[in-house]
């Protein structure tokens, strides 16, 4: 062996116990979610004394860097395995995202190029031993539309009252090649309340506690010149645990959201058509230009949906289903609505079911109020701007002929039991 040879084995033999001798010292008791690479606070001051080797001299910084991978301190995710290097539920894992955030759960992904994940932010003064959660939003291109729709809508809402609060701008992770935006988390969502009560639906009050505060939320984000185009169960979802007000609910994903347009007069073009096919209105079918009207018309089918359980069109999707797979059959409310969902994608003219079908059906059984609201609704030109308070105003005084209407619905306590 050369001396240069000797030299360096020397060195790295040095590197390593030091890095042991640090190693030994973390308390792992507490879980560190944090990476050599990019350790939490508590952990980098630990890591000082092997870090510092580094200062003495190139061979000594090559040698630390060899010792330092971006490799755990711990697993979060026993026996789960991604194979695909490009998929994006690889990527998030490959490394802490911004030297932070440890993701330890997929929420959902979709195409392997974008998806919502559960992460530990051990970024705080006291490192992994108090590392929250957050909620993180990614996507692989910085082009994608609905990156840019979801950060500039939640740049224009910040702030805004029922919309989660995001910690920073969006963000570009080197180590892992993505586009991230960390944000606050929230609670289940509607959708998760739902296939947990009996018969999958709400009843009349919670129906109407779910009216007057999606009729304000709509109107602070119309009011700031944003369309939502993203209404269904699935993003709105209850306040976090122990945070007042304890009633409060959450519009989530604007990842079709648009700007309120300038002009008086709907774009002359075609736009494209996005959303949800179940809830998106009429109008929004046929790729016409989206204003307020858009977003209310889609609420009404949401409380018809919140009631019923379903939406009146839901049975011909599902017989369109049975027709392409004789005696299919759905064994549970989650597997229903995810059928249904997919068949709306597939069928194109949904809007004619909706056009068929007269609001004395889509308001079976809900009070008067719903009808009117509907009217109102349906009454509204492009671009006009809604009489928010009178739609609120009457369902609070509906919501006032409830027993316990003082008392706000408790969503967590119902997701519970």
């Amino acid at each position: 062996m050369s001396s240069c040879e000797h030299s360096e084995a020397f060195v790295q033999g040095v590197v390593h116990h030091v890095f042991l001798a640090c190693i030994s010292s973390l308390d792992f008791g507490s879980q560190h979610v944090c990476s050599p690479a990019a350790p939490c606070i508590v952990a980098r001051d630990l890591l000082a004394p092997f870090l510092a080797l580094k200062l003495v001299a190139p061979s000594w910084n090559t040698a630390v860097k060899a010792r330092t991978p971006d490799t755990f301190f711990s697993n979060l995710e026993e026996g789960v395995y991604y194979p695909h290097s490009w998929h994006i539920n690889t990527r998030m894992r490959k490394a802490s995202i911004l030297s932070r955030y440890r993701v330890f759960k997929t929420i959902h992904s979709e195409d392997g190029d974008r998806g919502v994940y559960l992460a530990y932010d051990f970024g705080g003064p006291k490192g992994c031993a108090e590392a929250s959660e957050v909620v993180i939003k990614a996507w692989v291109s910085g082009s994608d539309v609905e990156f840019l729709n979801e950060t500039g809508a939640y740049k224009v809402l910040d702030g805004c009252v029922g919309v989660p609060q995001t910690f920073g701008p969006p963000q570009y992770d080197p180590a892992c090649d993505i586009h991230v935006l960390p944000m606050q988390k929230l609670g289940p969502t509607l959708e998760d309340l739902m296939l947990k009560l009996p018969k999958a639906r709400f009843d009349a009050r919670m129906v109407l506690m779910v009216a007057i505060q999606m009729i304000e939320r709509y109107r602070d984000i119309h009011t700031r010149g944003i369309i939502h185009s993203g209404t269904k169960p699935g993003n709105i979802c209850l306040a976090p645990p122990d945070t007042e007000p304890r009633g409060m609910l959450y519009l989530i994903d604007f990842g079709f959201a648009i700007p309120l347009a300038d002009s008086p007069l709907p774009n002359a073009h075609r736009i494209d058509v996005v959303g949800n096919r179940r809830f998106m209105s009429v109008l929004a079918h046929h790729g016409i230009c989206k204003s307020q009207r858009d977003d209310l018309e889609s609420l009404a089918y949401l409380l018809s949906h919140l009631f019923h359980g379903e939406l009146p069109w839901d049975m011909p999707l599902l017989s369109r289903l049975r027709s392409y797979r004789p005696g299919y059959s759905i064994t549970n409310g989650k597997e229903y609505r995810q059928q249904i969902e997919q068949q709306s994608q597939l069928m194109p003219q949904v809007w004619r079911l909706k056009m068929a079908t007269p609001p004395s059906k889509l308001f079976e059984g809900m009070n008067e109020c719903f009808l009117e609201f509907w009217r109102d609704v349906k009454a509204l030109s492009y671009g006009e701007i809604p009489d928010y308070e009178r739609m609120r105003a009457r369902f609070a005084a509906c919501l006032q002929e409830h027993e316990e209407c003082d008392a706000p619905v408790n969503w967590w306590e119902l997701y519970k039991q």
